[in-house]
């Protein structure tokens, strides 16, 4: 891995790993375990859901209420795992692991809505600058403490 790609990979570590708990899960979860972006196969989304501490509960099928008269469809369910274990895992990642199972499914869920954001270093550059936002920015993430006045 190339030192740029590698000193970005590890920011977007550093910089995932900074958000709160709630932040945390909540940035996860968006990536969309269990869906099929374009890309990656559903063996490769398996094994990155895995590795970050999602399991796979047994298919149910959707009824959809299709006049066609389709079949059902089976989706698979994902199951998050704790915050505290989620973060122990990503901390556990090298620099290779997280690029695969990490950066891989942030690429899928963002580079769609956020073409701007190119792909390989440029894109590890934006996504590392969007989580120090979600950190210090507007709203602060869904962590955000209210701050009162002292009594007097």
């Amino acid at each position: 891995m190339r030192y740029q790609v590698h000193s970005f990979v590890k920011q977007v570590q550093v910089d995932l790993l900074a958000l709160s708990d709630v932040d945390l899960c909540h940035t996860i979860d968006q990536w969309g375990p269990g869906e099929a972006p374009s890309g990656l196969s559903h063996e490769a989304l398996q094994v990155a859901w895995t590795a970050l501490g999602y399991t796979s509960t047994p298919a149910e099928t959707a009824h959809l209420s299709d006049p066609s008269g389709m079949m059902p469809e089976a989706r698979e369910q994902w199951l998050a795992p704790s915050a505290q274990h989620l973060r122990r895992l990503l901390t556990e990642m090298n620099v290779q692991q997280f690029a695969q199972h990490v950066i891989g499914l942030a690429f899928q869920s963002l580079h769609a809505t956020h073409p701007e954001w190119g792909d390989g270093s440029t894109f590890n550059a934006h996504l590392a600058n969007y989580l120090r936002w979600m950190r210090r920015g507007p709203g602060k993430g869904h962590d955000q403490r209210v701050r009162r006045a002292p009594h007097r």
